[in-house]
């Protein structure tokens, strides 16, 4: 079997699978699959495959749900990832592809991250290389928010798209002079190690 596991995103339709398999079919929508996998699509099952780095994105239509169809379908995309040169992959427009990606992110695990700390990161715009986002609640300000977005979020887009893809944020200069007030107020100065209480 090859190593796989799917992660929910926000439309209860779709899951992303993440394979770690050298031979995945190339970036796009996916127009034509190999053995059950392309009966499954081809049969109404499956409204839509696209392939984007190492990850597998499949709808299922309205009236399938992932309970009844997960197992049989987790299975044929291990018999159908057996067979990459038997795909047919339709590119999709580049911009469109970071775009998906990069919503799919914020809705998924960055999205996660950003909500359990009380806060939310949005999507703003896609303009070629340039993602632009929106922190709100306690990501806005929240020197912690850096590490999310660019050790996470711009390292992951990176990862699929290339070295240029930049994450840029929406009132950059207000969001750290907010964030160096809050560590100030939580981060106490240290003793100075030369002053030593002399007892007498």
């Amino acid at each position: 079997m090859i190593p796989m596991h799917a992660v929910a995103t926000a439309d209860p339709q779709r899951v992303r699978w993440v394979i770690d398999h050298d031979r995945l079919p190339a970036a796009g929508r996916v127009q034509q699959a190999p053995g059950r996998l392309g009966e499954l699509r081809d049969g109404g099952v499956i409204d839509e495959l696209t392939v984007a780095g190492s990850e597998i994105t499949i709808t299922l239509s309205r009236r399938q749900n992932w309970r009844a169809r997960g197992e049989e379908i987790r299975v044929a995309l291990d018999e159908a990832l057996r067979a990459p040169a038997d795909w047919r992959v339709a590119p999709a427009e580049r911009s469109g592809d970071l775009t998906q990606a990069a919503r799919e992110l914020l809705e998924g695990p960055i999205g996660d991250i950003a909500a359990s700390h009380g806060g939310a990161i949005e999507l703003v715009e896609v303009t070629g290389d340039r993602v632009r986002v929106r922190m709100s609640g306690a990501c806005h300000g929240c020197p912690a928010s850096e590490s999310t977005l660019y050790d996470r979020l711009q390292r992951e887009l990176r990862r699929r798209f290339g070295d240029q893809v930049t994450v840029l944020v929406d009132n950059p200069s207000a969001a750290v002079s907010v964030g160096k007030t809050l560590l100030a107020l939580f981060v106490r100065p240290t003793q100075n190690p030369s002053r030593r209480r002399i007892r007498g």
